[in-house]
């Protein structure tokens, strides 16, 4: 072997070497991320479990409040947050 063979492979296996170790502390920093993540996104799940329910809570309420109305004949406002259809003029 002549010596820029021995020294052409000698730089293949620390490259070979400081890639694996490169690949190991990039996957060692992943994990912690990883479950980070996961927490983050089980507090956001339950975020939205809790906003849902409240909303279905306020939807029921409101249907109720609107069925006393119309037994006690009050009129019942139109809803603003419905969308409305826009008139076409021809």
């Amino acid at each position: 072997m002549t010596g820029s063979s021995v020294a052409g492979i000698l730089t293949a296996i620390g490259s070979g070497f400081t890639g694996l170790s490169l690949t190991i502390t990039a996957v060692a920093g992943l994990r912690p991320l990883l479950k980070k993540a996961k927490q983050v996104e089980i507090k956001v799940d339950d975020v939205h479990r809790i906003v849902n329910q409240q909303r279905t809570d306020m939807m029921n309420y409101q249907a109720a409040l609107m069925e006393a109305m119309k037994q006690a004949g009050v009129d019942i406002p139109v809803d603003q947050s419905a969308p409305r259809a826009s008139k076409k003029t021809t």
